[in-house]
């Protein structure tokens, strides 16, 4: 658990316990436009500014709301305000008369100190063994056409770019940092990847991103941006920039179900490629479902490519869908799911004279994990991962299957 979640079950549980001593009157949990949930709900989210003035605003609104009193106090306490805490607890002392049990927890509150939380981090190193059946992503059929009429020209794909199987090593160092403050948190990734003979098609991925939880009134709201850049052979191939937000409305779903809408917006540099530089618009609905030990999500939407007046093809639109399932097996197994679905349609002519239809591209991208958990920091995992790209233009049309054999390392404090 991390540190602000501490903090919030600490705040939670003093909570209750005022309200057995009667400090808290018996309705204050009840009620969807209750002010005094209306301040603990960004406090269970880590933005513990806007809960302190959510509390402050019902402090002042009810001065003989005890409860409320308390849980500022505690919450100024754990965030390193020691002289507006003690004011606080000489407040509840003075005005309410506590029962013994909650001068007692005062006592000890005073007696450990005000100090403020320390971010938390957690981090995973994965080492991993594979096989790809293509590793360069040949196209499947190496015989193609170009022109049109009687000026067609039938040509056959030098055999570099048909599949080539490999073997590679890869490496993935993921971490995430939270308690940076009113409730954002951080996360960043590295994943280097080695084939054993087809050496320019090594890589290299760096991602660095940041988010953090709102409530837009009743509405739950996360707010994220991240940078990231990948190299292919040694060259810079992309950088990219994204920013995206998540609402879910205040559905009365069955319990563990939630709905949310997610949109991004991102612009992506290719700098060893002409023309090739794009911004991309994304918009999905997301139903999850966590029922005991098995996780479900579902997401289905829409999105827009726009590129240069230059690219081939022009810009793009197409629809996604994906559907991911994670479950406890038992027995120290774990299993993972994942199916993605995507359709992208070009505007005009791929290239007007030579490729005269626009391009018309259907991926759909199938992963399996299994896990054995062989301590609760390490675990081995079997991995398989299987592309299927088909399209109208079989110059890009390929297949490929990978598997992965690995260990994992989870670390942090």
């Amino acid at each position: 658990m991390t540190r602000h979640g501490k903090l919030a079950c600490r705040i939670m549980g003093l909570a209750l316990l005022a309200l057995a001593a009667g400090m808290v009157r018996a309705d204050d949990g009840a009620g969807s436009d209750n002010p005094y949930l209306d301040a603990m709900q960004p406090l269970i989210d880590g933005r513990y500014e806007e809960a302190g003035e959510a509390l402050r605003r019902l402090v002042a609104r009810e001065p003989e709301h005890a409860g409320a009193w308390l849980d500022l106090a505690i919450l100024q306490c754990g965030l390193g305000n020691a002289s507006e805490a003690e004011l606080l607890f000489d407040a509840i002392e003075a005005r309410f008369d506590p029962p013994p049990g909650i001068r007692e927890i005062i006592a000890l509150q005073r007696a450990k100190g005000c100090h403020g939380p320390s971010a938390r981090w957690e981090g995973r190193l994965k080492l991993g063994r594979g096989s790809d059946s293509n590793a360069n992503q040949g196209a499947s059929n190496p015989n193609f056409s170009i022109g049109q009429g009687s000026s067609v020209l039938n040509l056959v794909l030098s055999p570099e770019f048909t599949p080539h199987r490999d073997r590679f090593n890869q490496i993935t160092l993921d971490g995430a940092v939270s308690g940076l403050g009113n409730g954002w948190q951080g996360y960043a990734q590295l994943q280097s990847r080695r084939y054993d003979t087809q050496r320019r098609y090594d890589s290299e991925s760096a991602l660095l991103g940041a988010e953090r939880p709102w409530r837009l009134g009743r509405w739950d709201a996360r707010l994220g941006a991240s940078v990231g850049l990948t190299r292919l052979g040694g060259e810079s191939y992309q950088r990219y920039a994204t920013i995206s937000g998540w609402l879910a409305p205040p559905l009365a779903l069955p319990t563990g179900w939630q709905l949310g809408w997610l949109n991004s917006f991102s612009h992506v540099v290719y700098p060893s490629r002409s023309h090739f530089d794009a911004s991309l618009w994304e918009s999905r609905a997301v139903l999850s479902l966590q029922h005991g030990p098995l996780w479900v999500q579902g997401s289905a939407g829409y999105g827009l490519d726009v590129g240069s007046h230059e690219r081939a093809g022009g810009d793009r639109h197409g629809v996604f869908a994906s559907l991911n399932a994670r479950a406890l097996l038992g027995g120290g197994w774990l299993g993972e799911l994942s199916w993605q679905y995507q359709n992208w349609a070009g505007a005009q002519a791929y290239s007007p004279g030579l490729i005269d239809v626009a391009r018309r591209q259907h991926t759909q991208l199938t992963r399996a994990t299994l896990w054995y958990e062989l301590t609760k920091q390490q675990a081995l995992y079997l991995e398989y991962r299987g592309v299927r790209n088909r399209e109208n233009i079989s110059l890009f049309e390929y297949q490929s299957r990978a598997w992965q054999l690995g260990w994992q390392w989870q670390f942090g404090r």
